[in-house]
This record gives structure tokens, sequence and C-alpha cells, in this order.
């Protein structure tokens, strides 16, 4: 079973452009394999794209991070909020259809309870000066601890009302 079973790819799209616009994030919507599919891009940020332009970085930082939720909301069937190895916050909850897990939806960038971007990893990564890196962060958004949690649940709380729609239509 494919993400695109239980809802084609324009409704993930739409799921991500509304939490993008609610919570500033990143969104994505990933096959089980842990791969975006909906080509619809969202950035919270102006440094998560600069690190996707990199490929040294796309694959040291966020599909490292990638791998690691996908492997966890695939485990333990549930939310997971952590944060990359940039230092930014990352979230995901799992869509499981008759216990097959079938991919992830999440949402990424920002800075949780004041926490700072790893400068270090992401100049040696980009080939970006200290002052760049700067730069693209002085206006990231910030995220308490709770506020993460409620978007992990509400990321969550909608997959489920997906996930419910479509067994509903298999009845």
């Amino acid at each position: 079973m494919e993400m695109t079973d239980i809802l084609p790819k324009e409704g993930w799209a739409a799921l991500e452009q509304d939490l993008h616009e609610r919570f500033g994030v990143s969104a994505h919507a990933y096959d089980a394999k842990g791969s975006p599919f909906t080509g619809h891009v969202t950035w919270g940020n102006r440094l998560c794209p600069a690190l996707r332009k990199s490929k040294t970085a796309a694959g040291t930082i966020c599909a490292v991070v990638n791998q690691a939720v996908n492997a966890e909301a695939r485990q333990t069937g549930l939310p997971v909020v952590t944060d990359c190895d940039a230092g930014l916050m990352n979230i995901c909850a799992p869509v499981i259809v008759g216990g097959e897990f079938i991919g992830m939806v999440g949402g990424c960038g920002g800075l949780r309870d004041g926490a700072e971007p790893e400068s270090f990893l992401i100049e040696k990564t980009t080939e970006m000066s200290e002052d760049e890196i700067a730069g693209l962060c002085s206006d990231m958004r910030e995220y308490t601890e709770q506020e993460a949690q409620d978007i992990a649940l509400f990321i969550a709380g909608r997959v489920k009302d997906i996930v419910t729609d479509y067994e509903a239509r298999q009845a």
C-alpha cells in the first residue's frame, strides 16, 4: 500500500501547505522509505533550502534525521519530536493503515527551547561562512517544547482523520 492509495498526492500536498501556514514549518509527506513524494515545497526558514542545495548537507543532515525519525515512527507507531544535526526541530507522525506503516507526515525547521543552530557542522557541510549561516538563521522561528509536542499531536490527529476516512471508504 502507498500513501497515494489513501489520499491523492494533491491531498497530501494540501496538508503540507496547511501545516506550513499553521505552524511555519517546512512540511512534508513521506512514503514508507522516507522519500517526499508530493513535489510540493514549503520552507519554514531560510537555512533549510541552503542545506538542501548542498549535497553534503542534504546527505549528512537532512537524510540522517529523516531516516532516524522514519525508523522510530515505524517502530513505535507514535509521533516523533527531535532535532536534526543542524540543531533544528524535526517532527513527524506515522501513517499506519491496518497495522502497516505506509509513511509519515511532518515538519521541520525552527529552534526548540532556546537551542541554537549547529553553525560549525553547517559550515563544514555547506562551506558557508559563519556570517552567512547567522544571516540565514537571524529570523528563524523559535518553538517551546510544548509547542513542538502540540504540533506533533495536531499532525497525528490529521493523519488519524485521513486514515479513518480511508478505512470508512473501504468498508
